[in-house]
């Protein structure tokens, strides 16, 4: 059942504050203070999938937000800029977003300076909880003031090489600020989060208020609650595929394929059985295809221009050795049929110029179906070639 949890500061830090700070306290005194002060490494293990909501301000505008995570196994922020919806995600592997400020309304990896912001949002709590164990190296500085407050500074460095500086509350050791990597739309620049507001969920102390600066502008995240248990549909934190593409990854995998061959219409189909390989690339944004056939190998790629509302299937094989390109359209039956009848990239042999054509149907999570048709009379007439039957090994 989702426990909604809410509640004052003062009474939780009550408990968890000291007098004041130690000027001999070592980098594990403190980080050990710290992590005590948010509640220990274990409530925090505890707490499983959450949900928070509150208020986003940016560009002198309030909308609001959605942010729910698993750890830092799973990740997904919705929120607005100037009213246009921002999503970014994790999935445990790929970091994706979708950014009208980038002119996409689909689906883009995260990466750059926009990678490295990112990289610190998925910190469920921050970094000292295991920093050793990720590689990150950390060193005291020690007392300080920063914006007139009186802090512990402890200089980070992650294992990609970035830096950031933190300063620790010298009384309660919670964190006050943080100076890091930060992105202005893709261009690098150096961003300061001020973290205030703690308050009691679960056992832990979560800010409620993250202020992050840079430059002229800034992210104002106001929390107003804190949603415990909840159920998470894995699907939503996952890149959603390319346009066009969504059926095509069920391809992806190994295949049996059972493949009937004939040398011209009227000729008999002989029968015969090779492997297949299909992966996905680029995001699934093209699906790479080997097999080898009578003795050759073949590279086929299938592709969707979302521009021109066309899929374009390129083939190579190590006897014509030239790259076929086919484009063509999904039918209202769902059969995707290309050709290269319009792209020209014939090949010639035996007195004759050979025309294409290539249909893809029935796609599902067992199997496919390919047809190759060719032409000798620039694509007047045509005969199926090849029937190409895909299914899993062992079914």
């Amino acid at each position: 059942m989702t426990k909604l949890l809410r509640g004052s500061t003062l009474a939780f830090l009550g408990l968890l504050a000291t007098a004041g700070v130690v000027p001999a306290l070592t980098l594990d005194e403190v980080v050990a203070k710290h992590v005590a002060a948010h509640g220990g490494k274990d409530a925090w293990a505890a707490i499983g999938p959450i949900r928070i909501t509150g208020s986003y301000t940016a560009f002198s505008k309030v909308h609001p937000f959605t942010l729910v995570r698993d750890g830092e196994r799973l990740f997904r922020f919705e929120h607005v800029l100037d009213d246009k919806t921002v999503i970014q995600a994790w999935d445990g592997h790929d970091a994706w977003w979708i950014n009208p400020w980038y002119d996409a309304d689909w689906a883009l990896p995260i990466a750059g300076p926009d990678r490295l912001v990112l990289d610190r949002d998925l910190d469920f709590v921050s970094p000292f909880f295991d920093y050793a164990e990720r590689g990150f190296t950390a060193k005291l500085v020690g007392p300080t003031e920063f914006e007139g407050q009186e802090v512990l500074q402890i200089d980070l460095e992650r294992t990609d090489g970035s830096e950031e500086t933190w300063y620790l509350d010298s009384a309660s050791f919670l964190e006050f600020a943080r100076q890091s990597p930060g992105s202005d739309f893709g261009e690098p620049m150096p961003q300061t989060t001020f973290f205030d507001d703690f308050r009691p969920v679960a056992g832990v102390l979560m800010p409620f208020l993250v202020d992050s600066q840079w430059y002229t502008r800034a992210r104002v995240m106001q929390i107003d609650q804190v949603e415990v248990g909840v159920e998470l549909d894995p699907a939503t934190f996952r890149r959603p595929p390319p346009t066009g593409m969504a059926d095509l990854l069920y391809m992806v995998g190994e295949w049996t394929v059972k493949v009937q061959e004939r040398q011209g219409p009227r000729a008999p189909f002989v029968e015969r059985e090779t492997r297949s390989a299909v992966a996905s690339q680029l995001g699934g944004a093209l699906l790479e295809e080997r097999f080898e056939l009578t003795g050759f190998e073949t590279v086929r790629s299938w592709t969707y221009d979302r521009y021109r509302e066309v899929y374009r299937m390129t083939s190579i094989n190590d006897y014509t050795t030239h790259l076929d390109v086919q484009a063509g359209k999904r039918g209202d039956d769902g059969r995707i049929t290309v050709s290269n009848v319009e792209t020209g990239t014939t090949w010639t042999g035996f007195g004759s110029t050979f025309h294409e054509r290539t249909s893809l149907f029935d796609l599902r999570e067992d199997g496919f179906e390919v047809e190759i048709e060719q032409s000798t009379d620039g694509g007047e007439n045509w005969f199926v070639r090849t029937k190409m039957s895909y299914s899993r090994p062992g079914a």
